[in-house]
């Protein structure tokens, strides 16, 4: 018997039965991706600018039709390196246009191939780390969206710039992210532990928020919160919810939500009773939790997602959005939100395979 079974992921995402949207009573304008890159564009927005010196060399490149791994494979090979001593902050889609920063131990050669285009090389003292982002911008096309689009944006948009559920997309979750964590809770060996162990996260994560936006908890603070300042960055534990919800109301903090794992802050009271019935939906025990602690050390994640520089404009029967979001979140969040798609519609569209 195995020790854990996993849900159906389709459960567990945006728009799912599990997981309401935030925009949820209001009309979505519908549309699709359709395969063409260049109506899904994303540029990393880094944490730091090279500083001109260094030991590294920052190589900033522009690639279509090639995932991260790809482009790290090249670079290896031009500068005469391990692939595992060039460094990335992130992962960019292959179907898609893409611009993102390189770093790699050695100066790199050219690179022959149409598909990559180098924009920048500077020199920097340390090698670039996952994470060493601030965000992304995002350019994205949808077809064929709904005749009566125009009348339905405004209020789409309103919501949006107040704040949506920041749930993790379907990308987070893998082809076999959950049943992955299942044969790893099973003690069975996976390819990738860390990302079986964060997709189990993520699951928990999302059940948690689809709760709170259902029972009307987005923009509020409950006793026991893990609020997050926006303005610092700082977790407190909520003491009196009838002093911190105006200032969730107000956007001056945020709740969080469990990313299960020793090193999480721990939330208390009426919040800490929700988080508990975000892993009991899920069937997880302490003791399930235990044996995945060695991959996933835990943390918070925001509740609420409000993008940046949001222009969302109509061009025919397509809608083109631009928008950005903090590392970590999810465009096609965003696109939920507006396009309320049918099931299975974002997993399948073929610009967001993940990496």
């Amino acid at each position: 018997m195995p020790t854990w079974t996993p849900p159906d992921e389709a459960t567990w995402q945006p728009g799912g039965p599990a997981c309401p949207l935030g925009t949820h009573d209001l009309p979505g304008i519908g549309g699709r991706l359709d395969g063409e890159p260049s109506h899904f564009r994303v540029d990393e927005i880094p944490a730091y600018s090279p500083e001109g010196e260094g030991d590294h060399w920052f190589v900033r490149v522009e690639k279509i039709g090639l995932n991260t791994h790809d482009v790290r494979t090249m670079l290896a090979a031009a500068a005469g390196c391990d692939a595992r001593d060039v460094g990335v902050a992130g992962r960019k889609d292959r179907h898609a246009i893409t611009t993102q920063w390189f770093s790699v131990p050695a100066e790199p050669g050219p690179l022959d191939d149409a598909r990559v285009t180098v924009l920048e090389v500077a020199r920097h003292r340390n090698k670039l780390r996952m994470g060493h982002l601030r965000g992304n911008r995002f350019c994205i096309r949808l077809v064929g969206v709904h005749p009566d689009a125009a009348a339905r944006l405004p209020a789409l948009v309103e919501r949006l710039r107040r704040g949506v559920p920041n749930y993790f997309g379907p990308q987070r979750f893998g082809r076999f992210g959950l049943a992955d964590a299942a044969r790893l809770i099973d003690g069975k060996r996976v390819k990738d532990p860390r990302f079986a162990a964060s997709a189990l996260q993520s699951a928990v994560f999302n059940a948690w928020l689809g709760a709170r936006t259902r029972d009307g908890l987005l923009d509020a603070a409950l006793t026991g919160d893990v609020l997050k300042k926006r303005e610092t960055g700082g977790l407190f534990v909520s003491e009196d919810a009838a002093v911190d919800g105006p200032r969730v109301a107000a956007g001056e903090v945020d709740p969080t939500g469990p990313l299960p794992g020793p090193k999480a802050m721990a939330a208390a009271d009426a919040a800490a009773e929700r988080e508990a019935e975000a892993l009991a939906a899920l069937g997880l025990g302490a003791d399930v939790l235990a044996r995945l602690a060695r991959f996933a050390p835990g943390g918070r994640r925001v509740a609420r997602l409000v993008p940046d520089d949001l222009d969302l404009q109509l061009d025919g029967d397509d809608l083109v959005a631009r928008f950005t979001l903090p590392k970590g979140a999810y465009a096609t969040t965003v696109l939920a939100e507006i396009a309320h798609p049918e099931a299975g519609w974002l997993r399948a569209a073929p610009n967001l395979d993940a990496d």
